[in-house]
């Protein structure tokens, strides 16, 4: 988490894999997943309370996360 913005919105970046992250979560149904830029590094914002679309917890965006990042490593390292 790089910073918070309110007590329900969370800031996170993966670095230059932000921009899949965001997109396979919101494949996923997270649409209260924006991206956007912080101090010049590509980031989420993530509401918890203040988007009426926000109906899961942190816990559950972690797991979200969990799989979403290996997705993206077994997608890396498949020679297709």
């Amino acid at each position: 988490m790089l910073h918070d913005l309110m007590p329900d919105v969370v800031t996170i970046s993966f670095g230059a894999r932000t921009d899949a992250i965001s997109k396979r979560l919101r494949s996923k149904g997270w649409d209260f997943v924006g991206t956007g830029n912080w101090q010049g590094e590509r980031v989420l914002g993530v509401s918890f309370a203040g988007d009426r679309r926000a109906n899961r917890t942190a816990d559950d965006l972690v797991e979200a996360l969990i799989a979403v990042v290996g997705e993206l490593e077994i997608a890396e390292t498949r020679a297709w």
